[in-house]
C-alpha cells in the first residue's frame, strides 16, 4: 500500500531507515539480469542476491573491468556451488557513445534480458562537463540513464511470456532526496529545453540540489515512460523506480556531505548495502503493482508533491519531452518513445 504522504519528514526518514526489510525470496531460475554499477555497494549486493536466488545469468556492467572482476570473484566466493553465469561488460555513463556501444553489445550477445536494474549514478558537488557537453551529474543520472533505458527496452520486452508469473522489468534507481529538491529550474519550463538548459547552467544548479533534482527528473521520466509502455507494449514490461534509502556505500564519496554522513548520522541511521539492495529485488519482482511507481522500504510509496500535483504532472511531461528532444537528436532510433 502506498504511503499516504508526499513529504519526507525527519521522523518518517528515521522510521523507514530502521525498518526490517523483506529478504528477497522470489526464485529467479532461468532469468537473465543486468545490473549497472554493480562492482560495489548496493548494486553489488543486488547481484549477489540474484546469484543466491538461482538466476541463470547475471550481467555486471561497470566502468572499470578490473573492479568488476573483483566483484565477480567476491560474489561467486560467497555463493559456492552456484551454477549462475556471471558476466562483465564495460560502460561509461559520461559518454553517450559508450552507452550506445554497450547497449548494442548486450543486444547482440545476450539472448534475453528479463530484469534490468540501472543502479549506476553519481552524487558529486564538483561541477564538471562531459565531452558530450552536459554537466556530469545530469548526464549520468538522467540523460544516459534514460538513453540506456530506451535502447534496452525492446530487448526486455522480448522476454514477456504470459505464462510466466514474473514480468520483465526495468528498474531505475532514484532517491528519497527528491522530496527535498528545490527544483528552481522549473521556472524555465516554458522555453525550449528550458529545464535541461537550466540544469546544465552552473549559475542555476549548485550544491546538493543538483543531485536531488536529478533524482526528481528520473522519477518524472519513469512515470511518463510507463505510460508509453501501457499504450504501446500493452503493459508487457514493468517500469519502476526504487529508493534504496541511505546506505553504507560509496555514492557520496565526492560530496561535501561525506564527512557529515560518514560520521554519527550515517552510522546511526544508514542501512547496510545488503539491506538497501532488498528494495531492488522487491521492485524488480513486484509486477504490475510497481509499474510506473516509486518504491521504497519494499513497498509502493507516494512521491513528492512536486511529482503528483497538477503542476508536477505538467512538469513531468515537459521533462520527458525535453529528454526526448535531446536523445532524439542524438539517436533517431529512440524517437519512437516520444
Amino acid at each position: 500500500m502506498a504511503t499516504q504522504t508526499g513529504k519526507m519528514t525527519v521522523g518518517r526518514f528515521v522510521k523507514e531507515q530502521r525498518l526490517n526489510l523483506i529478504v528477497p525470496s522470489v526464485p529467479l531460475d532461468g532469468k537473465t539480469i543486468l545490473i549497472t554499477g554493480a562492482n560495489t555497494g548496493v548494486g553489488l549486493e543486488a547481484a549477489r542476491h540474484c546469484v543466491r536466488l538461482n538466476a541463470a545469468h547475471v550481467i555486471i556492467a561497470v566502468r572499470t573491468i578490473s573492479k568488476g572482476e573483483a566483484a565477480k570473484e567476491d560474489i561467486l566466493k560467497s555463493q559456492p556451488g552456484s551454477k549462475t553465469i556471471v558476466s562483465l561488460y564495460s560502460v561509461d555513463y559520461t559518454s553517450f557513445a559508450s552507452v550506445k556501444a554497450f547497449a548494442n553489445k548486450i543486444i547482440a550477445e545476450v539472448p534475453k534480458l528479463d530484469i534490468v536494474i540501472l543502479n549506476a549514478g553519481i552524487n558529486s558537488a564538483e561541477w564538471k562537463v562531459t565531452d558530450d557537453g552536459w554537466e556530469h551529474t545530469l548526464q549520468v543520472n538522467v540523460l544516459s540513464t534514460a538513453y540506456l533505458s530506451l535502447l534496452l527496452l525492446p530487448k526486455i520486452r522480448e522476454s514477456y511470456n504470459n505464462a510466466s508469473t514474473l514480468m520483465p522489468a526495468l528498474v531505475i534507481v532514484t532517491s528519497d532526496t527528491h522530496y527535498w529538491a528545490n527544483f528552481k529550474q522549473r521556472r524555465m519550463a516554458g522555453e525550449e529545453l528550458g529545464i535541461l538548459k537550466a540544469m546544465n547552467d552552473q549559475k542555476e544548479t549548485t550544491g546538493m540540489d543538483k543531485y536531488m533534482t536529478s533524482k526528481l527528473l528520473e522519477i518524472y521520466f519513469v512515470r511518463e515512460l510507463s505510460k508509453w509502455v501501457d499504450r504501446n507494449y500493452r503493459g508487457e514490461v514493468v517500469i519502476t523506480c526504487v529508493n534504496p534509502g541511505l546506505c553504507h556505500s560509496e555514492l557520496i564519496r565526492e560530496t561535501g556531505l561525506a564527512k557529515m554522513a560518514g560520521g554519527a548520522f550515517k552510522w546511526m541511521f544508514a542501512r547496510t548495502a545488503e539491506e538497501g539492495s532488498r528494495n531492488y529485488l522487491w521492485a524488480a519482482t513486484a509486477g504490475r503493482e510497481a509499474h510506473g511507481q516509486y518504491v521504497g522500504s519494499c513497498e509502493v510509496q507516494r512521491t513528492a508533491d512536486t511529482v503528483t500535483s497538477e503542476e508536477g504532472q505538467k512538469l513531468g511531461a515537459k521533462v520527458y519531452q525535453e529528454i526526448g528532444e535531446v536523445l532524439g537528436k542524438l539517436d533517431g532510433g529512440v524517437k519512437m518513445f516520444f
